[in-house]
């Protein structure tokens, strides 16, 4: 065999084998402990916050235009109730009707600057939008509530309201009356009186734009008849995150989508949590109140909780609590709950115990292999050990059987011939 053969398979030392495979081993190991050192000191911490859509209602307190300095100078409007030409504590309209009821009243526009105003006063519906938002319909739009059923003396009035004196803020009382229709459904309806001031101006583009700045003042009508208060969730769903750090806690996305599916309209209060497989609870998030669901109404709303232990199975739990408003009669209302279920499996841990559990496996291979001959009694290869040999005899044998003497002696005799 050549030379350079001899040496490539010629046997390491058992002893520095092991030393080599310990120190592979301590490498390795230290190694991850800094990765993993490492990767907690930059976990990632965030705090619980909330997404909803917020609700703004309309408001008989006075509105401010604004402009630039290419739009007329900025105007001070209002508008609200008013009972015998004065100006009331209420601050919105509210009633109670019976089916093809009708009642009058009046509603007075207020100017609050110095000049004359040229409004345009027309009836809305009061409503939600798509986000949940308290949204108050265009000039002109086809009505779908009790916006149809405010009259006043004509579907849009010009009013010229005279600029603010020493006595006060210039004023405008104009009459209206409700009409509510024979099929009216029983239950809570929203209507607005909406004043308008319209100008035109220029953008920074310098092109002719017309600004509109509206107010309006709210009206809840009740037409009489059963009543259900009621809420429901939604469409509950759950996005979790995992985080980078194998011991660390991960977070999660909840949407869900708030609906009144009763015939009141209603408030209410919120709650969030997660609950795991093995008893495993995050903390409570309570996002913002929602403000205001007309009947058939809804609003999504977005929650992010962290410090979410990966426990494999999860679920979320929403609780509604629906509120009334001070102006409506106290009646029993049930919470809403819902629940779903979804999966937090910490990715980067089990990837982690892999990964330790192939390197023990690759380390006792490499010393299985390596093992010598000599060495394989002690794992169990089977391989006898031989007994004690026989001290030579005399004449240089190894006194094993077959030259041993006979139990009866032997000597060698002549033979004669």
């Amino acid at each position: 065999m050549p030379e350079y053969l001899r040496l490539c398979t010629a046997p390491v030392p058992t002893d520095n084998r092991r030393k080599v495979v310990r120190r592979a081993l301590l490498v390795l190991s230290a190694t991850f402990l800094a990765v993993l050192i490492g990767l907690v000191n930059t976990a990632d911490s965030f705090a619980a916050t909330t997404s909803s859509g917020s609700s703004a209602a309309p408001s008989a307190s006075p509105s401010t235009g604004s402009g630039s300095a290419k739009t007329p100078a900025r105007a001070t409007f209002g508008i609200g109730p008013t009972t015998l030409g004065k100006t009331n504590a209420r601050g919105y309209f509210s009633y109670d009707m019976g089916v093809g009821g009708t009642y009058s009243d009046h509603v007075a526009v207020y100017n609050y600057g110095a000049s004359t105003l040229h409004l345009s006063v027309f009836a809305a519906d009061l409503e939600n939008g798509d986000n949940g938002d308290i949204a108050v319909g265009l000039q002109g739009a086809a009505f779908n509530d009790a916006g149809g059923w405010v009259k006043l003396n004509a579907k849009v009035i010009a009013v010229t309201v005279p600029g603010q004196t020493k006595n006060g803020p210039g004023r405008v009382i104009l009459p209206f009356s409700i009409q509510v229709p024979n099929d009216a459904a029983p239950g809570d309806h929203g209507a607005a009186i909406v004043a308008t001031l319209s100008t035109l101006g220029l953008n920074p583009k310098g092109e002719n734009v017309r600004l509109d700045q509206r107010i309006a003042t709210r009206m809840y009508l009740r037409v009489a008849g059963p009543l259900h208060p009621s809420m429901v969730v939604e469409n509950l769903k759950v996005a979790y995150s995992g985080a980078l750090n194998p011991i660390g806690r991960g977070s999660a996305t909840v949407t869900y989508t708030v609906r009144n599916n009763g015939n009141v309209r209603l408030a209410a209060s919120q709650a969030v949590s997660i609950t795991g497989l093995f008893g495993t609870k995050s903390k409570t998030v309570t996002p913002p109140n929602v403000q205001l669901l007309f009947p058939r109404s809804s609003q999504t709303v977005t929650v992010h909780l962290t410090g979410i232990i990966p426990a494999v199975l999860e679920k979320a739990h929403v609780t509604i609590t629906p509120l009334l408003f001070q102006d409506q009669a106290p009646m029993a209302v049930s919470k809403a709950n819902a629940s779903v279920g979804f999966q937090a499996i910490p990715w980067t841990l089990l990837g982690l115990l892999l990964l330790v559990l192939l390197l023990g496996a690759v380390g006792w291979f490499i010393r299985r292999r390596q093992s010598p001959p000599g060495d394989a009694g002690r794992h169990g290869a089977g391989h006898r050990p031989d007994g004690p040999k026989t001290p030579a005899g005399p004449d240089g044998s190894d006194g094993s059987a077959g030259s041993a003497p006979s139990r009866f002696g032997s000597h060698s005799q002549k033979v004669r011939s």
